[in-house]
């Protein structure tokens, strides 16, 4: 029987990740480099990589393959560079200016530079820049109130007025903006109708269809985020597919969503906003399924690759969707995999500024030229330079000995960046670098716990990435947390995860009333048209009416208050028995969430949700062939800096492919994966279990 593949290729900042996955369990991992100015190269790299490693041409392992699932930072990177579609927006009259005031606190603008009390308030800290000029933005006539009735009606004269404007400012998106159309999307589709014939080339995105929700503003911004990555996202993921297809590629090609859900390629080219997290969205989900098993419920997954490092807290064994992101500084409100995200990777350059302050990231080295011990023509200190600097790691085993460092080249930069105008040697500003960005994602992690109400003592740590491991024990310690988990496949978490993935798409509807006051039949009135939906979706997608499963939940607050919980609802009609239910586990959320709980106070309902689930894959994660042969796991001895010994000192290496399932490692030591290493300082203890984790041993 011909054996068959699943393949996923997650496409970072810095690196591609691949992982191949046989009908008969046997596991392949890749990393090539990101490709930026082509991210389908990278891709297309990265599963040559993985054909060569299965020993089979790539038009015959594409042949034999029945799924590929891809994640993708384009869309991200293209708000990020500010390289996207020039777009241009459509609006009531009167509401040209609503996008453009700040709309959340300048401490939440990104990156990592905290605002002080006194930067919040300052008109000279700068102005987040929008996507869409002001002159770009054209009003038309009409007006909805807020039942979603007529007040004014369309004058479609306006719009051809507005569409041949922004047609002679060479537009090639157009966001449809207007008040209230969630409840009546009559005038933004007579709209789209209109602009489409004046610019038959223009992609035109329709507020009441990327987020039909109450507040303009998350949906407005959304919108325009969805019209602006979408000419170049939708390009990318036709022309990957094509790509794909051209070597011999026949099987379903899907893409990973910020949902933490998978959609194929129309549906992502109707509404590409979809990815504009799509990068970190499976990683919590494999972490809480590797915890499970453990009985761990309270877990914190990280993943530290070459640019970033992406933190989810997973409390009471749920992995959190949120709708209240911000990206560049504009509110996103599509649902999102609660995963933040800090400039502290390998690649994170080091830098003294001029008041003689050592800073580590947010700026990143990326693939190209890469850290200075890389060789591709990199001058500036990182994190990688650091550790390799350190003794952590070995410079010919690097990604399996698949790139050879040059350590003379990271000491020479960490020598002229760092050492020398700090005054210190090479050792000390490598370890000096090597805490602070400890510290740095410590901090992070820390912040997310105190916004929770959680306590790191509760909890355990998942540590993914290429470099996470290098870091994790000392995060351990430095918060307090129970305990540590570096799964085997860390190094391609997210690709391994986008494995088990499940085709997924949201939706929301604005309802707003007291619990004890709901009118039912308008309730299920829309979780019905929101079923229908989701169900006709995936169906376009291949699922099968069998595989489909509905989640309904709705978002509960306390009469008075600004801020929901978001809570399941019973399955069925919803009914006052069931709705009671569902008002008693808010009761519940709220009581373990913010502390208190006044169950006869009333509730109100803000916002009912949907998501439509096809599970297309029923197996669970696993590490694939464990070592069986007899040979020492022992590698030799290292010279490796601890602080414990105030320097360096030699201690043992250990090859982790041919640790046995239960071996016990006690540090300080080293243990070399392919693709990561795990430094244990003295006192930490990790086994290796069948799955191909490691967990800390260490009593806390």
């Amino acid at each position: 029987m011909t054996t068959t593949y699943r393949i996923s290729a997650d496409c970072g900042g810095t690196f591609t990740d691949g992982v191949l996955l046989s009908d008969t369990n046997q596991v392949w991992v890749a990393k090539t480099d990101t490709t930026p100015l082509d991210p389908k190269v990278g891709t297309l790299n990265c599963i040559s990589k993985l054909a060569e490693q299965v020993g089979v041409p790539l038009r015959e392992l594409l042949e034999a393959t029945k799924t590929i699932i891809l994640g993708t930072t384009v869309a991200t990177n293209i708000v990020a560079t500010r390289s996207g579609a020039k777009t241009g927006a459509i609006t009531t009259r009167g509401y040209r200016d609503r996008l453009f005031f700040l709309h959340v606190a300048k401490s939440d603008l990104g990156g990592d530079r905290k605002a002080t009390p006194a930067e919040l308030f300052s008109f000279r800290s700068p102005h987040p820049q929008p996507l869409v000029p002001r002159h770009m933005v054209a009003e038309v006539d009409e007006r909805l109130n807020f039942n979603g009735e007529v007040l004014t009606q369309l004058n479609e004269e306006s719009v051809q007025q507005a569409a041949r404007y922004l047609r002679d400012k060479g537009v090639e998106a157009v966001a449809v903006n207007l008040l209230f159309s969630h409840l009546n999307p009559a005038h933004e589709l007579r709209i789209e109708e209109i602009v489409k014939k004046e610019i038959p080339t223009v992609y035109v995105s329709l507020s009441s269809r990327v987020l039909p929700m109450l507040g303009e503003v998350a949906r407005w911004s959304t919108t325009v985020f969805s019209a602006y990555v979408a000419p170049k996202t939708a390009a990318y993921a036709q022309g990957v597919s094509a790509s794909l297809a051209d070597c011999g590629f026949k099987g379903a090609l899907a893409f990973m969503q910020s949902n933490g859900g998978l959609a194929t390629t129309d549906i992502v080219c109707e509404n590409p906003a979809a990815l504009l997290v799509s990068g970190p969205a499976a990683g919590p989900a494999l972490g809480l399924s590797l915890a499970r098993g453990r009985g761990i419920t309270d877990l914190v997954t990280t993943d530290m690759g070459g640019t970033s490092f992406d933190i989810s807290i997973i409390a009471d064994g749920q992995v959190n969707l949120t709708q209240k992101k911000v990206i560049d500084g504009q509110k996103f409100g599509l649902p999102a995999v609660d995963v933040n995200a800090v400039g502290a990777g390998g690649g994170s350059i080091a830098f003294v500024d001029t008041v003689g302050r050592l800073h580590v990231g947010p700026a990143s080295a990326g693939a190209l030229p890469g850290p200075a011990c890389y060789g591709l023509g990199g001058k500036e200190p990182t994190v990688t330079d650091a550790n390799l600097v350190l003794g952590y790691i070995d410079p010919n085993y690097f990604l399996g000995g698949a790139r050879k460092l040059d350590k003379a080249l990271a000491e020479a930069a960490i020598n002229e960046k760092v050492a020398n105008p700090l005054g210190i040697s090479v050792e000390a500003s490598a370890a000096a670098i090597h805490d602070i960005v400890n510290a740095k994602m410590g901090g992070a992690i820390e912040i997310m716990f105190s916004r929770r109400g959680c306590d790191p003592r509760d909890f355990t740590l998942c540590a993914a990435g290429g470099a996470g491991a290098l870091h994790v024990a000392r995060l351990t310690r430095d918060l307090g947390m129970k305990g540590f988990m570096v799964p085997r496949m860390a190094p391609v978490f997210c690709a391994y995860g986008m494995m088990f993935a499940d085709l997924k798409h949201n939706y929301t509807r604005t309802y707003t009333a007291q619990s004890g006051k709901a009118d039912l039949v308008k309730l299920n009135a829309m979780y019905a048209e929101m079923e229908e939906e989701a169900r006709h979706t995936l169906e376009r997608e291949g699922a099968l009416p069998s595989q489909i499963a509905i989640e309904r939940t709705m978002d509960l607050r306390y009469y008075g208050q600004v801020r929901e919980q978001t809570i399941s609802v019973p399955d069925g009609p919803l009914t006052a028995a069931s709705l009671a239910v569902a008002v008693d586990r808010f009761h519940e959320k709220h009581r373990r969430v913010i502390g208190y709980a006044e169950s006869g106070y009333p509730s109100v309902i803000a916002r009912i949700h949907l998501a439509g689930v096809a599970k297309l894959v029923t197996a669970s994660p696993h590490a694939g062939t464990l070592a069986d042969s007899q040979a020492s796991a022992a590698k030799g001895r290292r010279r490796v800096f601890f602080s414990e010994f105030g320097g360096f000192s030699d201690v043992e290496i250990f090859q982790g492919g041919r640790l046995h399932v239960g071996d016990l490692i006690t540090g300080p030591c080293v243990i070399e994966e392919q693709m990561t290493t795990l430094v244990l300082p003295p006192g930490e203890c990790v086994r290796l279990d069948a799955d191909g984790t490691y967990i800390s041993q260490s009593e806390r």
